[in-house]
């Protein structure tokens, strides 16, 4: 890419220019391009951070960027693959994603996909066919994106995944893509864009994939579409229509226990087992909506936004687990099982979102006396049905009855569907209303930010099954304040404060719940392009009050409890140390702990499935001319340590470095690659979330998978 003078050239352009005006009239000199060291993997600005488009340096809170090309340069193919490349986000197994969202810095992290809080618990699953850039905005950032305070969701209190998808343009577009891997993976792409006269443009893309797992009869099956139609009249005036459908089917699996496993002083139990009934019905994800965003100068320093969004989601899982019946809990006791003598317990959990969201906002740039105010100003109005239930097969029937053992020839009884209730037990209602008001102040090498979000969350929480009936009303102003100080125009520091609150909505409590809330102190050093280098070091301290944890009287029921806190050192780099040679870091240390709670006995108890160090090296290089021209090859290092496995930290896994590579070979008009996952197929496990821990997971062995593309 162009950039700015070097020294050296600006001396020389500075010294020889009347040299130049002599040469002999018609003399041809040959043509210099000056071209910058930045990373590809680094872009220049957000709007995820502050919802503004606001250079990356200038935001007083850590932000990481992952761009397209680092998706496809990596093959990656889940989510997860792309956000092991930012520092403190948590993996999440293909075989899991129905149980757990991300976690950033040790809490739980909303999705967001083009400005809007995606509904559901399951937000880990999103296609990435249709991704253009993935923003990591650590901590609760005054809660950015307001609807995720209140609907169906995890929450943002530990930060938000805010990805940006494709949308049309004046560019003609045919690509198709092809997958072929081990575990029998296969799957097909496409992107098709096309222009419509000067104004119009319309774009369609999706894909359709399957594949297998170590564990017997889990498979991932994944439909995906994502039309969108873009008008743009002016250059003062835009609207996007986008349209999105996913589709993620899978067969529910509950983990292995511990014995056997992790311990195998009694037996060994193999890595491909897979419990559950037999005959046990998919578990199916499905989520969809239609998007409109209009963009509108009015002035020169004035732009008005709107937003609206309407969006479904729908899981309906099955699942069944063993239970030790010795146990007192009955199939409450998740976890439990031992090697002879077990219960299969099964239920199905039936859960539908339909959540209708508008958002108006007013941007205005104003400058006086050398002061730059960036003004923002706007509403966030949601409003969210939830209705569910979650019913068992076989607390009194025939699975309940049956003895499983783990050690002898193991025999599991047939799935007994459960009689669906004529209407949901659960019909929840959550309405959100939130006005902010942001300033973002540049003073000469200040860069200073303030915002305030004033949110009312109402929660109508109906589950007569339980014998629940809350009704609550919630309101708070959540502060985000902090400022940038420019070193040098490559050296920044910053320093940063913010809340949020997240209404709790997954849980069922007795009385109506507090807000949860979170707060967030964070110092860092920033570098733009220094020697090729762009890094966010930060130190952050990060804390969850008012947390819901099961009901120790009330099996299946949750109280609010203590205080949860993490706090420690991000580092994440990116650095292009040789021409075609490209570098990438993401190293965490931190202590996430529970520092206050009712239950004294989990005090100083470690997160669960949060680790005290981890760390992503990944380097890359591509031939830049010659022969060789097209070729590129990477290799990449991740490392985790050792992980709690239950809230009480009764067992760890062990800590665990998996090494991954990829080839590629890009011509005109075609690209083809192969990658490979845990190169060197390192056996280990890592925490299960199903019930919220007590098992583990086999980590996924070694996996080879060759990619093709065409564009015509």
């Amino acid at each position: 890419m162009i950039h700015r003078l070097t020294p050296v050239a600006l001396a020389a352009t500075l010294v020889f220019p009347a040299h130049a005006q002599t040469d002999a009239p018609g003399t041809s000199l040959p043509t210099v391009v000056v071209t910058g060291n930045r990373s590809p993997y680094v872009l220049p600005a957000t709007r995820s951070a502050t919802r503004t488009d606001t250079p990356v340096e200038q935001v007083p809170q850590s932000i990481v960027v992952l761009p397209k090309s680092l998706i496809e340069d990596q093959g990656a193919r889940t989510l997860t693959d792309v956000l092991r490349n930012a520092s403190n986000v948590n993996d999440v197994d293909e075989r899991d994603a129905n149980n757990v969202p991300f976690k950033i810095r040790g809490f739980t992290a909303a999705t967001v996909v083009d400005g809007v809080a995606m509904p559901g618990y399951f937000g880990t699953q999103e296609s990435l066919v249709n991704v253009e850039r993935i923003d990591i905005v650590k901590g609760p950032a005054g809660d950015l994106f307001g609807s995720s305070q209140g609907l169906g969701s995890y929450g943002s209190l530990g930060g938000t995944v805010a990805i940006t998808t494709a949308e049309p343009d004046q560019t003609v577009r045919r690509r198709v893509q092809f997958r072929l891997g081990s575990q029998r993976e296969r799957g097909v792409g496409f992107d098709v864009n096309q222009p419509l006269g000067a104004d119009w443009a319309v774009r369609l893309v999706g894909e359709a994939s399957e594949r297998d797992s170590e564990t017997d009869r889990v498979f991932f099956r994944r439909r995906a579409l994502a039309p969108s139609l873009a008008w743009t009249p002016s250059a003062d005036t835009k609207v996007v229509l986008k349209g999105r459908y996913l589709d993620n089917t899978t067969l529910d699996y509950s983990g292995l226990p511990v014995n056997g496993t992790l311990d195998t002083s009694t037996y060994t139990l193999s890595r491909r087992t897979m419990i559950a009934a037999t005959d046990q019905p998919d578990t199916t994800n499905t989520s969809q909506g239609v998007h409109l965003h209009w963009m509108q100068r009015l002035t020169p320093a004035w732009t008005f936004d709107l937003t609206l969004a309407h969006q479904q989601a729908k899981v309906d899982q099955r699942g069944s687990w063993l239970v030790d019946p010795t146990g007192m809990m009955g199939c409450f006791g998740f976890g439990t099982a031992t090697p002879a003598t077990n219960i299969l317990c099964g239920a199905r959990m039936w859960d539908r979102f339909k959540t209708t969201s508008v958002s108006p906002s007013l941007t205005g740039h104003i400058e006086h006396d050398g002061v730059r105010h960036t003004l923002s100003a706007g509403l966030d109005l949601e409003r969210t049905k939830d209705d569910a239930f979650m019913i068992y097969s076989n607390l009194m029937g025939p699975i309940a009855m049956d003895n499983v053992s783990l050690v002898g020839p193991t025999v599991y009884p047939v799935w007994s569907e459960p009689l669906e209730p004529a209407t949901p037990d659960q019909q929840n209602r959550y309405t959100s209303r939130v006005l902010y008001l942001q300033d973002q102040v540049d003073i000469g090498d200040w860069h200073l930010l303030g915002s305030l979000r004033h949110s009312r969350i109402d929660v109508t929480d109906i589950n007569p099954a339980w014998g629940v009936s809350n009704v609550s009303r919630n309101h708070r102003t959540t502060p985000r304040v902090g400022a940038v100080y420019d070193v040098t125009p490559q050296v920044s520091l910053f320093a940063g404060y913010s809340e949020g609150i997240k209404v709790p909505t997954v849980s069922v409590f007795s009385t109506p719940p507090k807000p949860e809330e979170g707060q967030q102190k964070e110092l860092g050093l920033r570098l733009k392009d220094f020697n090729g280098v762009s890094a966010t070091i930060a130190v952050f301290d990060l804390s969850r009050r008012n947390a819901a944890v099961g009901d120790p009287a009330q099996p299946g029921k949750s109280i609010q409890t203590g205080l949860q806190r993490s706090k420690g050192v991000d580092i994440d780099l990116r650095w292009r140390f040789a021409r075609g040679w490209t570098g990438l870091a993401a190293l965490t240390s931190q202590q996430a702990r529970i520092v206050e709670d009712t239950n004294t006995a989990l005090v100083d108890k470690w997160l669960f499935n949060v680790p005290q160090k981890s760390a992503r090296l990944a380097l890359r290089y591509d031939a830049p001319e010659g022969a060789w021209s097209g070729f590129g090859a990477g290799l990449g290092m991740t490392y985790r340590g050792r992980l709690a496995g239950d809230n009480a930290n009764s067992f760890f896994t062990p800590a665990a470095t998996v090494w991954d590579a990829q080839m590629s070979w890009r011509t005109e008009g075609a690209r083809y690659g192969v990658g490979v996952g845990n190169l060197f197929d390192r056996q280990f496990y890592k925490p299960s979330a199903y019930f919220g821990g007590g098992q583990v997971t086999p980590a996924q062995r070694r996996t080879v998978t060759a990619s093709a593309q065409f564009d015509f």
